[in-house]
């Protein structure tokens, strides 16, 4: 069976239905209602996993040896079909003579652990999507089970696992010298949704992705997990791979 790493990241919206159901509000309470509902019940103001709809994720297949990206792009969609396509893109891939081939996946994720892959669980649950069940354990790379994708969080890896505090995506992309976030965060999402900016949204969530697998690969490289060469070569090629997928996107 082929191998491969995917390493994705997601862009959510909220469910403000959900949550006009869960604290019993009326049907026509207005936003910023809701909106207090969620901060009085979770003084951060950001709501747990289920309050959130998947509206895009993008997606970068990696060789399991070189390292190097094979394909970039970003899947986006009705909720329902959006998840049911990620879903089989973890358990298949198109091979040259365009058929479906059965792949094992290990998904690489920043803070993936506790939010994008509880995200998509909760909203499979939502619609009865059967998912791809992944390797529940904290501190492998790769699953060696053959029926369980493979799941490792960036974060929480540099965080050793607990022993240190957490660190942003884009405190540690700017650490390593890349641009981090620039014109837009996630708090925007939402805003840039409502105005059916999509391509914007999907561009940052790339963005994202990329710089989850550009710092994933510089760890391998830190840890002599990776040999210089190979590194620089996968580095510098998944930028030049990603460029090419927005400008084919800017273009259309």
């Amino acid at each position: 069976m082929d191998k491969r790493f995917l390493v994705f990241d997601i862009e959510t919206v909220p469910d403000w239905d959900l949550v006009q159901h869960v604290f019993g509000l009326p049907a026509d309470a207005p936003r910023e209602m809701l909106r207090e509902q969620l901060l009085t019940k979770y003084s951060s103001g950001f709501a747990p996993p289920p309050y959130h709809i998947p509206v895009c994720i993008a997606l970068i297949d990696v060789h399991p040896e070189s390292f190097q990206v094979q394909n970039a792009t970003v899947l986006e969609g009705e909720e329902k079909t959006l998840l049911q396509t990620f879903w089989k893109v973890t358990r298949v891939r198109r091979g040259s003579d365009g058929k479906s081939v059965p792949v094992k996946t290990n998904l690489v994720h920043f803070n993936g652990r506790s939010f994008d892959l509880p995200v998509l669980f909760f909203r499979s649950l939502k619609h009865k999507i059967q998912i791809a069940p992944w390797d529940r354990n904290r501190y492998t790379v790769e699953s060696m089970q053959e029926k369980l994708i493979g799941s490792h969080d960036v974060c929480d890896d540099l965080a050793d696992y607990g022993a240190a505090s957490r660190s942003s995506l884009n405190v540690a992309s700017k650490l390593i010298g890349l641009p981090g976030k620039t014109e837009i965060d996630g708090s925007q999402i939402e805003d840039l949704y409502a105005r059916g900016e999509i391509q914007r949204i999907k561009d940052y969530c790339m963005e994202d992705a990329l710089a989850t697998y550009l710092l994933w690969i510089t760890i391998r490289f830190t840890r002599g997990e990776i040999n210089e060469q190979p590194y620089h070569v996968a580095f510098e090629s998944a930028q030049d791979l990603v460029r090419d997928y927005r400008s084919r996107n800017e273009t259309s």
